[in-house]
């Protein structure tokens, strides 16, 4: 009786009523539920471990093709980038090519007409550049190597012609061409009569007549040479220009350069007067060219 009520268990089941209901199971039946339900559930445990790993799986796989994917289509685009900025820097370089044979024609016109200007017959205008160099190359770097060579012989070319010019200019500023001061012509450059022995004597400049204190002007630029008294001349200066050019300011009533300094073309000198052996107020002017007086009138404006 006792191994028969152990096999089993019993439930009751009491109603409302006053009648009982007795339900009897095997033993083994709640462990072997127990066990199912357990089973069952590491089954679906390792079921969704399992497809969260083959998702994850699947996505990572897809995340690597999307990344190789994109990347490819980054390299892509870089390619296009170069193609486009090579095909852009092929047309700038055909552009820049077109550009400097402009400049150098324009240079060229402009050296010309500033030569023609200053007077200049330049020894580079004979070659030595062929202005003509063919640019259709199918090699950019040799075409820009061309291109290089051409613009380092214009540069060569015009460094020679400012060179010509800065020296062509530095001997017209050497010129005395300026009227030194302003003043009425009394007495000219050549044989006249001496105002004080009233005999023919040669006078070796052009006097200029004003009133005292008149402003005298370099005639062109140069060195002093002489500044102070010079017997029978009174106050006189004595520029010396270069290029066999000399010029003498006499008669003045006061100097205001000195020995040395330097003086540019127009630049006042002294005040006219009358020093020395005069017989008013006026300015005493003589151009000297290779140590020989020289009239001044074929210098200076009348």
């Amino acid at each position: 009786m006792k191994e028969k009520d152990i096999s089993k268990i019993s439930i009751l089941i009491i109603p409302g009523t006053q009648k009982v209901r007795r339900l009897s199971i095997p033993h083994w039946l709640p462990k072997a539920t127990v066990g199912f339900l357990a089973l069952s559930l590491i089954s679906l445990t390792v079921y969704f471990k399992m497809s969260l790993n083959y998702q994850s799986s699947l996505l990572q796989d897809a995340n690597e093709k999307l990344s190789i994917i994109n990347s490819l289509e980054e390299e892509n685009r870089d390619k296009d980038k170069k193609l486009n900025s090579l095909k852009s820097e092929n047309n700038h370089l055909y552009e820049k090519t077109e550009e400097v044979e402009d400049k150098l024609t324009e240079i060229d016109k402009l050296q010309r007409r500033l030569e023609k200007m200053a007077g200049i017959d330049s020894p580079s205008r004979g070659g030595g550049i062929n202005r003509d160099v063919e640019m259709d190359l199918t090699n950019h770097a040799e075409e820009m190597n061309v291109i290089a060579e051409v613009l380092e012989d214009k540069k060569l070319e015009l460094e020679i012609f400012i060179e010509d010019l800065e020296a062509q200019f530095d001997y017209l500023d050497s010129v005395p061409d300026l009227r030194p001061t302003v003043g009425r012509v009394t007495s000219r450059f050549g044989n006249r009569r001496d105002p004080f022995t009233k005999r023919i004597q040669f006078h070796q400049g052009v006097d200029l007549a004003n009133s005292t204190g008149t402003s005298v002007k370099a005639a062109a630029k140069g060195t002093v040479v002489f500044a102070g008294v010079n017997g029978a001349y009174g106050r006189t200066v004595i520029l010396d220009h270069g290029y066999g050019y000399k010029t003498l300011y006499a008669h003045n009533s006061k100097i205001l350069v000195k020995v040395g300094d330097k003086v540019e073309k127009g630049q006042e000198i002294s005040k006219m007067g009358s020093s020395g052996r005069s017989t008013g107020s006026h300015l005493h002017f003589e151009i000297h060219i290779d140590n020989v007086v020289t009239n001044p009138l074929e210098l200076i404006p009348n």
